[in-house]
């Protein structure tokens, strides 16, 4: 369970942390709404045929695609706030 203490973590690992983290989000998101939007259209233009050919399916990798960017983004958050509290305790320091 320390490992996934970031307060222990050295600060190179907490800055290289939030950066894959918004990679993460930034490759999973990319069209994710267009093509929601599109795989929706299509299953309500084409119906049971749209269904027969995978059109399901896609939605249901979408939806995971959007779980993945939900869960990178909470990371990414964990990091920041890691980050913030790091630099206040470096800020508030008595010179």
């Amino acid at each position: 369970m320390q490992a996934l203490n970031v307060t222990r973590w050295p600060l190179v690992f907490v800055v290289l942390g939030a950066g894959g983290a918004a990679i993460v989000l930034a490759c999973s998101t990319f069209n994710l709404f267009m093509f929601a939007m599109a795989n929706l259209a299509f299953i309500e233009r084409e119906g049971w045929e749209a269904i027969r050919h995978g059109a399901l399916w896609q939605l249901g990798e979408l939806g995971l695609s959007g779980a993945i960017a939900l869960a990178s983004w909470l990371c990414f958050k964990l990091f920041e706030g890691e980050l913030i509290a790091r630099y206040r305790r470096w800020a508030e320091r008595p010179r």
